[in-house]
């Protein structure tokens, strides 16, 4: 049998790289794909930029791998019998179909679903959509699933074809094995060692957190008082009360120590840098939480003239932030915030009430999304000299300024009742 085999070859160092790096990849796609299933809400959806984001790289890498076959020299195939030789090469051929149209299938899937989400690979490169139209979907899906289940058949009698070789100690495996590993006992550690770094491939799919909110920021005064407005908002009105009266009631000795000026006509206020104005959604039951890097307010205030006492404040909905570029740009599109035909949201008050102590109440007008409602402001003041903090939290209705269009008006997938979150620092003028 060593008469007939072939001269002794190996594949190129650019063949070795791409067949493993393409196999991990492979299996990694495969296990996260059937992961998808299980997930919901938020977690899905980041799952599923990931699962795109490795796809394209599977589809470039593979036809960088079959250019690499067609035009750099590979070994000859060691010789076997007529049957087992069409198969080994219909299964080479197969999984070139699978690594190039599974790919292809899913960006068809994404280009025509009736919401389009935007491709980020890697969330930074911008993927574009294929020209086509939505009946090219359900098909798309059937090759796909149908694609995936070819690629499990494909692997195991890849699998086993290579055992095979190696059981009859032709040097197949390798072929495929850095040039460094050369004795028979090496290749054989080395090739239980792909077959486990290809196992931890589909286990690191299954393992993957994929909570998708973003990292808290260092806490301090403004958020811990954000966080208790908010706490306060899904209470009812007797527990509003209370926590007013107790505010009221550790505050009492500080109020013998506030300025004078603090009793004066209504002044304008500078926000300060490093206010932060956020909202938190509910889609599918996971939060949302996001924030706009882009606003300012023109504040004119004094608590002992609330009728003279007015905030504006004027929204850049395009700086729109959720820690995920895809959802980024799907918010800032015709879908929600549109924010080329309405690039900012305001909010003007038209009456100011004192609730208790430093908590206040700013009734208005928020315009968005072409689209103007009544709204009401909750927050508290804490006024020191020339200083003051402020937080706060407004409910919104979505749908009540006609934020998600199409399939996503759907309540059921995305909440109605989305929380703004709002705290910052500002310094009286003179």
């Amino acid at each position: 049998m060593s008469a007939s085999r072939p001269p002794s070859a190996r594949y190129s160092s650019a063949a070795i790289f791409l067949h493993w790096a393409l196999a991990f990849l492979l299996l990694f796609q495969l296990s996260l794909g059937w992961r998808l299933e299980e997930l919901a809400g938020l977690p899905q959806f980041v799952a599923y930029q990931l699962h795109k984001t490795v796809g394209i790289s599977i589809l470039l890498l593979s036809l960088v791998r079959l250019g690499v076959r067609l035009f750099v020299p590979r070994p000859a195939p060691f010789p076997q019998p007529q049957p087992f030789a069409f198969l080994a090469e219909a299964v080479h051929w197969l999984l070139y179909v699978v690594m190039i149209g599974g790919p292809i299938t899913g960006w068809i899937i994404v280009s025509t679903a009736k919401i389009k989400v935007q491709t980020m690979v890697f969330g930074v490169i911008h993927w574009p959509h294929l020209p086509l139209g939505p009946g090219w979907n359900e098909p798309a899906e059937a090759a796909h699933s149908l694609i995936g289940w070819l690629l499990v058949g494909l692997v195991v009698l890849h699998v086993a074809g290579a055992f095979k070789h190696h059981v009859m100690r032709e040097d197949l495996i390798g072929r495929m094995m850095p040039r460094a590993i050369r004795s028979w006992g090496g290749i054989g550690t080395a090739a239980v060692v792909g077959i486990a770094a290809l196992l931890g491939a589909m286990f690191l799919a299954k393992a993957l957190p994929f909570g998708g909110t973003p990292a808290p920021a260092e806490p301090d005064n403004a958020a811990v008082a954000t966080n208790e407005m908010l706490a306060l908002n899904d209470t009812d009105n007797a527990v509003n009360e209370a926590a007013t009266a107790i505010n009221e009631t550790a505050t009492a000795n500080e109020a013998t120590n506030e300025s004078v000026d603090e009793k004066a006509a209504p002044a304008p206020w500078q926000v300060q840098a490093g206010g932060q104005l956020g909202f938190r959604a509910d889609y599918s039951g996971s939060p949302v939480d996001g924030s706009f890097k882009r606003w300012d307010a023109d504040i004119t205030f004094s608590p002992d003239d609330l009728a003279g006492s007015k905030i504006g404040v004027t929204v850049d909905l395009a700086s729109v932030d959720t820690a995920d570029g895809q959802r980024d740009d799907s918010l800032k599109g015709d879908g929600f915030f549109d924010v080329a035909a309405h690039p900012r949201a305001t909010f003007r008050s038209t009456r100011i009430t004192q609730r208790g102590g430093k908590a206040y109440r700013a009734a208005g007008t928020l315009s968005l999304h072409g689209v103007s409602r009544p709204v009401t402001l909750d927050f508290t003041l804490d006024i020191k000299g020339d200083d003051a903090t402020v937080s706060g939290s407004a409910p919104l209705s979505r749908t009540a300024f006609s934020v998600g269009t199409g399939e996503w008006s759907d309540t059921n997938t995305i909440k109605d009742g989305v929380t703004v979150t709002f705290s910052f620092k500002a310094k009286r003028q003179k």
